[in-house]
């Protein structure tokens, strides 16, 4: 008797999907002996994994193996290095220390890509299939959100649709934004809850490839990277030939003209990266423009009533046919609420966004 056996072979095409794989978390545990005669402790905790770079963020909790239900502990982390962590375990349910005890230490170790996604409100990149959707051969119709919010970026209307890059910057693409009107639409309301104030914080990196000579300082010749502007002095970012300005501060907008090296707005045909914190609570010189690592101004931001949905590449004004859109291509786009930056956070994710897109900048003391 003869048998038969048929094996068939699927091939898949090369690189015609790829899942997403951004995130670097790891996560671990180990078990720990403690005593102390007081009720905090420092104790050393040895990752015992191959890292390829220092942790920017560690979460760690310390609880007790066998629980009796009477002994409570916080876990604060004092020092981060590439191969351990310093952690002070707290006694909090009383004040003294604890004898001998089996503790189960959970940790979990953030780049500082996995932090940004993990505390953004909403995130767009596109270096995966599965983070966009595509309308015809390249034309994107929506940007899936990562962050806290699952928002999309949308544009339903083929006509205004970036479409997504073929070549890639520093080996990430890209969206293109070169026909008129090109932009995406985020359905998040950016109005503080009732009693607070205004607390957001938006980092672009972007390429302008053509801006109108600034003539007489003509808003029609302004560029829109990121607004909300229901026909007030919302929150926005534009670019002109020579200046970059924001809305949303006392006097209703700042106008800043950059003579840095290496950190110019409007320069054509490189990538920056631009980010602006709007802190209306923080008071004078609470809020802040940075470009490719560096300070541009600092200003006072003001209680702006704003729209509920915001735009990446342009900025209308409700009821009005001026259109000022951008001419170039959005890399990333990250936005933040509710959060204060520190200029030592600012910098650093700077300098993330510079070396991930392969900005030219000179360096950041951090």
């Amino acid at each position: 008797m003869f048998w038969l056996f048929v094996v068939v072979v699927l091939l898949w095409p090369a690189e015609t999907f790829q899942l997403k794989e951004y995130s670097t978390i790891k996560r671990g545990f180990v078990e720990m002996n403690f005593h102390s005669t007081t009720r905090k402790l420092s104790v050393k905790l040895d990752y015992k994994i191959c890292l390829d770079s220092m942790p920017y963020y560690i979460e760690a909790t310390a609880n007790p193996k066998y629980i009796t239900g009477v002994e409570k502990f916080n876990v604060t982390v004092i020092q981060i290095n590439f191969y351990n962590a310093v952690l002070e375990l707290e006694r909090i349910d009383q004040d003294s220390g604890w004898g001998e005890m089996l503790f189960i230490v959970q940790w979990a170790i953030y780049h500082i890509s996995d932090y940004i996604t993990s505390t953004a409100t909403v995130q767009y990149r596109v270096d995966y299939d599965t983070d966009v959707k595509i309308s015809g051969t390249s034309s994107v119709s929506a940007v899936y959100g990562e962050g806290l919010s699952p928002l999309p970026a949308l544009q339903n209307n083929s006509l205004f649709q970036p479409r997504l890059s073929q070549e890639r910057q520093n080996g990430h693409r890209f969206l293109v934004f070169d026909k008129t009107s090109n932009k995406l639409i985020t359905n998040l309301d950016l109005n503080p809850k009732n009693g607070e104030n205004d607390l957001v914080t938006v980092f672009i990196v972007y390429r302008v490839d053509n801006l109108k000579e600034n003539i007489k300082n003509d808003a029609s010749n302004w560029q829109g990277l990121f607004g909300t502007h229901n026909s007030g002095w919302d929150k926005f970012i534009v670019l002109a030939s020579d200046r970059i300005v924001v809305s949303g501060t006392v006097g209703y907008n700042i106008q800043i003209t950059s003579n840095l090296t290496n950190a110019n707005p409007s320069a054509l045909h490189v990538w920056n990266v631009v980010s602006v914190q709007w802190n209306v609570d923080g008071g004078v010189d609470a809020s802040s423009v940075w470009c490719n690592g560096k300070l541009l101004q600092r200003f006072q931001a003001e209680l702006s009533p704003s729209d509920t949905k915001f735009a990446i590449g342009v900025i209308t004004r409700r009821n009005s046919p001026l259109v000022r859109d951008l001419h170039g291509a959005v890399g990333e786009f990250v936005l933040f609420k509710d959060i204060v930056m520190t200029d030592y956070e600012m910098k650093k994710y700077q300098f993330y966004f510079i070396e991930k897109w392969g900005i030219t900048a000179d360096p950041i003391p951090v």
